[in-house]
């Protein structure tokens, strides 16, 4: 599922939850901004920083906010809030499209439901058509939509896919003006499972080198294709998303795209008490640019050692 797509998702259960807690105007808003993110030409990471993105129609300052905390952390910690005060509504269960509040509450208090294997057990063995406010058609529509989900929090073993990945990589550097390649993310950190794979390149012809990705035999199912990302499956389902950065700031965007979140946001703040920006463009002395172009420049300007990729799991 592209970012759009899981943050239209996001903002709808936002709108969602606090429509069943009767706040007035903020839930239509929510909806009209997923909308808006639904139908962008392009992915939203594409569209750049916050104040880029309030330019979109509906997104203002709190959606931009959010959209900006799921692209770095996966997560809205302002959803997470709301589905605790509803009485730990289940997130997985929120996430599957035709499903409301009312439904998935139905779901875990009359027959103990609350992860997407368990309803869609339940499901094939028809045990929601009977429930009120269900029938056999949304039945058969949950069934399929649950399964999107299901492969979207599959994880894969990185022993299983780390053929895969050295294709890819082995792959896209014989593409034509392909500069420089690495895999990042949590592939990179070396974790035991992984659930899609992210993939720095630098390039200075990226809609040309975009074009010749989507063209290569191992590409299946693009879902996002644009001059800075694009993201398609391979043959097991394994989602990628290939990340087209400038050489100058390689590091600054190999650091942000490795992770994790907690060593990100660590470094970030020993940048913000020297009173610099750290981002995936670069270290930032107001508008300067104090370092970008390698990993090790980052952490050596702003005084710490060097973190191995895998060492990059916390703090400092």
């Amino acid at each position: 599922m592209s970012n759009n797509a899981q943050i239209a998702s996001k903002l709808n259960q936002i709108a969602a939850l606090l429509q069943e807690q009767n706040v007035a105007f903020k839930p239509a808003a929510y909806r009209k901004a997923a909308t808006v993110i639904e139908e962008l030409p392009n992915d939203i990471s594409t569209y750049g920083d916050e104040k880029e993105l309030k330019k979109l129609p509906g997104i203002g300052e709190a959606i931009a906010k959010k959209i900006i905390e799921f692209l770095e952390t996966g997560e809205m910690e302002f959803l997470v809030l709301l589905q605790k005060e509803q009485g730990g509504i289940s997130a997985d269960l929120m996430d599957i499209e035709g499903l409301g509040p009312k439904r998935v509450r139905q779901l875990q208090n009359e027959l103990g439901i609350t992860s997407v294997a368990q309803l869609v057990n339940a499901a094939k063995q028809g045990k929601l058509r009977d429930l009120e406010l269900w029938d056999e058609i949304l039945e058969k529509k949950v069934i399929e939509n649950a399964g999107k989900v299901e492969e979207r929090i599959k994880r894969f073993p990185r022993e299983e896919v780390k053929d895969d990945v050295d294709l890819l990589l082995e792959t896209l550097q014989k593409v034509q003006k392909v500069q420089r390649c690495e895999v990042a993310g949590s592939y990179r950190r070396e974790k035991e499972t992984v659930g899609d794979i992210d993939i720095l390149l630098v390039t200075t012809a990226p809609e040309e080198v975009s074009d010749a990705i989507s063209e290569l035999s191992i590409v299946r199912d693009i879902a996002v294709k644009g001059d800075k990302k694009i993201s398609f499956d391979l043959h097991n389902g394994l989602r990628v998303d290939v990340r087209l950065v400038k050489a100058d700031q390689w590091g600054a965007a190999l650091m942000y795209f490795t992770g994790s979140k907690d060593h990100n946001i660590a470094v970030r703040k020993v940048a913000i008490k020297k009173g610099w920006k750290l981002n995936e463009y670069g270290l930032f002395d107001g508008e300067e640019v104090v370092a970008s172009k390698e990993e090790k420049d980052i952490y050596e300007v702003l005084g710490l050692r060097f973190f191995e990729p895998k060492e990059r799991v916390g703090g400092l």
